[in-house]
């Protein structure tokens, strides 16, 4: 019965709730596109160093980036320190991404290249790998 069911396969229905559900999302989220791989851009939208795109992984915005050796980095969109987008952009080409919030400096690898006053505010010990 269509009642008790989310999905008739047999009559290709199904309900509302598919599409409109925060629980049905989540689980779908954690389920099956937490569990593969995920497409993010085709290579051919960036083929020049420093040329990158901003899309989505799941709920998560990522930017993807052409390195200077060919290589492909995607990264969290987002500064490390207070949580704030790096990049507002769709695409474009960027040697690095600079938080407006705070001015941390990220490379276009996703790496904290640099962090102002780090001597002064930190004393030297933010640890930039992490």
């Amino acid at each position: 019965m269509m009642e008790d069911k989310l999905i008739n396969i047999a009559q290709g229905k199904q309900r509302h709730e598919m599409h409109a559900s925060e629980a049905i999302f989540e689980q779908e989220m954690d389920k099956v596109f937490g569990r593969c791989w995920l497409f993010l851009t085709h290579e051919s939208l960036i083929p020049n160093f420093g040329d990158y795109v901003v899309t989505r992984m799941g709920t998560d915005e990522v930017i993807v980036s052409r390195q200077r050796d060919g290589s492909i980095k995607a990264f969290l969109n987002t500064c490390r320190h207070r949580g704030a987008q790096l990049c507002p952009n769709e695409a474009g080409n960027a040697r690095g991404f600079v938080c407006a919030y705070h001015g941390w400096a990220y490379g276009s690898n996703g790496e904290l290249q640099s962090v102002p006053f780090d001597e002064q505010l930190y004393d030297g010990l933010l640890d930039k790998c992490k």
